[in-house]
């Protein structure tokens, strides 16, 4: 009979829209998983349903069967292809009681790229100067308060999709005037240049508030840095202050998993970018050597207070130690 300590659902949609999908983050957590004493199953939100007024009953269903043993934890992997409806699952799972990494209100502040940004700014925490626009957009607003180059920002986007480096005034009204031909009521983001950053900025992954890995990455062309559009990647030396402003962040943010994108600014050091609740790893774990799927199941242990003899009582392992494996 198969042991394990505990079961959880890695909650998990498709979306054709990425440039890259998230099979080698998905295989590695099902295949670390067991080391830890867990048992994971990838489960489509879509495929899930619930029914409220049942008298405090469980009342999940998966694929129209009912669910009799609830996970004892989900990891939410559904990135930018969150939906209401994936949303409303994830608060209902927390509602029976099942621990989420991360929580339903964090997954949907990190959608939200401008409030996650004024929550970081309120904190004192740096951040590019951002606008939020509609048609008619005032140029002379932008070129006082922005400047140029600025970035142009779809409300939604992810892996660097929807977002467009306008140099000049005239390249930004040559692309507005675009937009607004095809999509009137578009709603976007304009957002301070950091020329100390054109081709490059900093990934950090951070589980439980502690840094896991740090890389700087830089485009193959362009001012997109993202490793899944080609561009590469190096270790970033971090130290205690980058340690505590992360730590900081993530505290903020309410956040138990994110990659966050650092840009530089000769200002401040550091701006924050963007926080994702639902980071890649595989740039990371590849360059920095360092392993995301096990730091996220050593945060599992200390969430669900399982410990090292309890592993070892349970899964028969002959010494508490061989539950934390290299």
């Amino acid at each position: 009979m198969e042991k394990y300590i505990a079961q959880g659902w890695i909650l998990y949609r498709p979306d054709k829209s990425l440039v890259k999908q998230e099979d080698y983050e998905i295989e590695r957590l099902k295949e670390t998983a067991p080391r830890y004493g867990y048992k994971v199953e990838v489960v489509n939100p879509d495929e899930l349903s619930f029914i409220i007024g049942m008298g405090g009953k469980p009342d999940l269903f998966l694929r129209g069967e009912h669910v009799d043993r609830l996970p004892d934890f989900v990891i939410p992997r559904m990135g930018s292809a969150t939906s209401y409806f994936a949303l409303a699952v994830l608060r209902h799972l927390e509602k029976l009681g099942i621990y989420s990494l991360n929580s339903s209100s964090a997954v949907a502040l990190a959608q939200d790229k401008l409030l996650h940004l004024q929550r970081l700014s309120d904190a004192g925490l740096p951040v590019p100067k951002t606008i939020l626009v509609q048609f008619p957009v005032n140029i002379d607003l932008i070129e006082k308060e922005i400047g140029f180059p600025t970035v142009v920002k779809t409300r939604v986007g992810t892996q660097g999709s929807g977002v467009h480096l306008c140099e000049t005034r005239q390249a930004l009204n040559d692309l507005l005037q675009f937009v607004e031909a095809n999509n009137p009521e578009a709603e976007l983001f304009l957002q301070q240049f950091l020329p100390e950053s054109r081709g490059r900025d900093v990934r950090v992954l951070s589980v439980g508030g502690l840094i896991v890995g740090a890389m700087e990455r830089k485009a193959a062309e362009g001012f997109k840095s993202n490793y899944s559009q080609g561009g590469s990647a190096v270790p970033f030396e971090y130290g205690p202050k980058n340690q505590l402003a992360v730590a900081d962040t993530m505290k903020v943010l309410g956040m138990d998993m994110a990659g966050l994108d650092y840009l530089y600014d000769d200002e401040v050091g550091m701006r924050i970018l963007e926080v994702n609740s639902s980071p890649g790893f595989e740039g990371l774990e590849k360059t920095c050597k360092v392993d995301v799927a096990a730091a996220v199941f050593r945060f599992l242990d200390v969430k669900l207070k399982i410990s090292n003899k309890y592993k070892a009582k349970v899964l028969g392992w002959s010494r508490p130690s061989e539950c934390m494996p290299d």
